[in-house]
């Protein structure tokens, strides 16, 4: 007979290996990787393992968070793990001096853990389809962009993503977990499903194909913080010219992928967004043992 700790700690431990195989799939354009910094000078690879190796005790209170939420309204399940991804925070930022690797990830992949360990409780699974997951996610964070935009326009200090919901209307991550990650579910996901019938490429593979899908749809507020909505469409139009040319699955993919790399550090572009949403997809794919 399995605790609720027991199921914590797995939930906990998917989590943390979906961060830490993100971060070391390479090559990623613009982004860290094994191989270099892509657009950033203040992090590398080693700063983003400190950093994922110090999220697990917060993956995991908020998926005990879950097991033990019994409320009607679902919604209230953000407010009770709110303290824990603000202890997650605080401990990425110590093992990473300061720099800020994790945060959207913290968010998101918080609230699914905490989904997951309340779908346990009510079913005694620890294996669900994505839908099934994205759906509970869309019921929890209901209405959440009304909720944390409604004032907006009375405020003077704005954050990078109340600046960029007033400016252009882009919803960020809070946007994507709402729709129960419409984004990943239209491209990502759909990578994943077709790879599962073949197999054909190495998991390293299949997380860039599915990265790059991310990045043809991804309103990526990264991009736009860096480089307006100009960046935004030069990144979705280069990912989908890279897909129809055959994505992973042509010659010289690779080869193809540091050059789009060394064109995104040129210009300053990093679709750190998007690799969040790689993280929670390869989470997901985790959880519903398609990987």
């Amino acid at each position: 007979m399995k605790t609720k700790e027991d199921i914590a700690n797995y939930i906990a431990s998917l989590a943390q290996r979906a961060i830490l195989y993100e971060v070391t799939t390479t090559p990623k354009p613009g982004l860290v990787d094994c191989s270099n910094s892509g657009a950033h000078k203040d992090m590398d690879i080693f700063t983003f393992m400190a950093s994922g190796s110090s999220l697990y005790k917060g993956m995991y209170e908020c998926a005990l968070e879950g097991m033990n939420f019994q409320e009607a309204d679902k919604t209230k399940l953000l407010d009770r793990i709110r303290q824990p991804g603000i202890r997650c925070e605080e401990a990425m930022f110590k093992a990473t001096n300061g720099i800020n690797t994790h945060k959207g990830i913290i968010f998101s992949i918080g609230i699914i853990c905490a989904v997951v360990g309340n779908l346990y409780l009510k079913t005694n699974r620890i294996e669900f389809e994505i839908s099934e997951i994205c759906n509970e996610v869309k019921q929890v964070c209901e209405n959440l962009c009304y909720k944390d935009f409604q004032h907006i326009t009375q405020k003077t200090n704005l954050t990078h993503g109340e600046f960029l919901f007033k400016e252009y209307g882009f919803k960020g991550i809070r946007g994507e977990v709402e729709s129960g990650f419409s984004t990943i579910q239209n491209t990502s996901i759909l990578v994943l499903n077709e790879w599962t019938t073949n197999k054909t490429l190495n998991l390293n593979d299949l997380f860039l194909e599915m990265l790059i899908s991310i990045m043809t749809k991804s309103e990526d507020t990264n991009v736009v913080t860096r480089g307006g909505l100009e960046s935004l469409q030069y990144v979705m139009d280069i990912s989908t010219s890279f897909l129809e040319a055959g994505g992973m699955y042509q010659d010289k993919a690779k080869e193809k992928l540091e050059y789009i790399n060394n064109l995104f550090v040129q210009k300053n572009i990093s679709p750190g967004g998007s690799a969040d949403l790689l993280a929670v997809s390869i989470l997901l794919a985790l959880l519903s043992g398609k990987i």
